[in-house]
């Protein structure tokens, strides 16, 4: 079994805390390291088996990094280089030449590396790609995704980098990993609107938010012969409407998505070291679309003001 350094220990470290504790108790990882300069962080981190300072002197061969993104690259290139396979939350890099930069460091060094894009994962992600091979709605003309919390705006955040980029992703992962044409984006720092054109005249149209009056985390595609929509927050079903008749899917598995990410991981893992073939998810394109695309959305934010 693997032992697992954690780096970081926030919000969203502590959901991988929780998790990896399940995972342990499953028996598919031996022990979890808590590395955080944080006090307060490592006495919240009672689940794990182990807490530090640093990596210094910590013999693991996994590292999964949910630290500050601009520390993410880094500390993956160095993990990597020291010898472990590495889960890095998103941003891969705070731009595509860091981000490959790190994919880069994968190949050199043998690595299994995985990028925290867990919509990927979600159960009813993958139930409505198999509706859409299907042909369930017929041809797909829009998708639109809404992401939008009552969290405050954190401190220099942008809400295109901080929640557009798994929008971004999903939507050309369900486009069966089409390239945007074009990318618009309106709105400021902690609400806008993002457009991306696909081939064919399809939009797919995203929809941000901090500070939001309510929590709304959506997902609708719309066909010739009808449309299906999904809640991010619901792992076990999705709704088709057709006819004017609305119809719940039940997905096949209610597994949550970090779940099933962190154990592709692990597997990725251990065929790897048997010397068998592995998938890495996203792939090395995939995830440097996403940076690539999220940058220019950001960039197309900041253009649209007027000066």
């Amino acid at each position: 079994m693997l032992d697992v350094a954690l780096l970081g220990c926030g919000r969203w470290g502590m959901n991988h805390l929780q998790t990896l504790s399940k995972l342990r108790g499953l028996g598919v990882i031996n022990h979890i390291t808590v590395v955080d300069p944080s006090v307060d962080a490592r006495m919240a981190a009672m689940l794990a088996d182990d807490v530090a300072e640093s990596l210094d002197g910590i013999d693991t061969e996994v590292v999964i990094i949910a630290t500050p993104s601009h520390l993410h690259a880094q500390q993956a290139r160095d993990a990597m280089e020291n010898g472990c396979h590495v889960f890095v939350e998103k941003p891969l890099g705070c731009c595509e030449a860091e981000a490959a930069q790190v994919l880069a460091t994968a190949v050199e060094y043998g690595r299994v590396i995985s990028i925290g894009l867990l919509l990927r994962f979600h159960p009813a992600v993958k139930l409505v790609k198999k509706m859409l091979r299907a042909g369930e709605i017929g041809r797909l003309e829009e998708l639109r995704f809404s992401r939008e919390t009552m969290r405050e705006t954190p401190l220099n955040s942008n809400v295109v980098e901080a929640l557009g980029v798994h929008a971004i992703d999903l939507l050309c992962h369900l486009m069966g990993e089409v390239e945007p044409s074009t990318v618009n984006t309106s709105g400021d720092e902690s609400q806008a609107r993002v457009i991306l054109e696909f081939p064919h005249g399809i939009e797919g149209i995203i929809d941000l938010a901090w500070d939001a009056k309510k929590e709304n985390r959506t997902v609708e595609l719309i066909g010739s012969k009808g449309k299906i929509i999904f809640d991010l927050n619901i792992h076990n079903s999705a709704k088709l409407l057709r006819d004017d008749i609305e119809f719940e899917i039940e997905c096949e598995s209610n597994k949550s998505p970090l779940e099933a990410e962190l154990l592709h991981f692990f597997n990725a893992i251990k065929s790897q070291k048997e010397g068998g073939d592995w998938i890495a998810v996203p792939e090395h394109g995939a995830a440097l679309r996403g940076v690539r695309w999220t940058e220019r959305a950001v960039r197309s934010l900041h253009l649209s003001r007027p000066h």
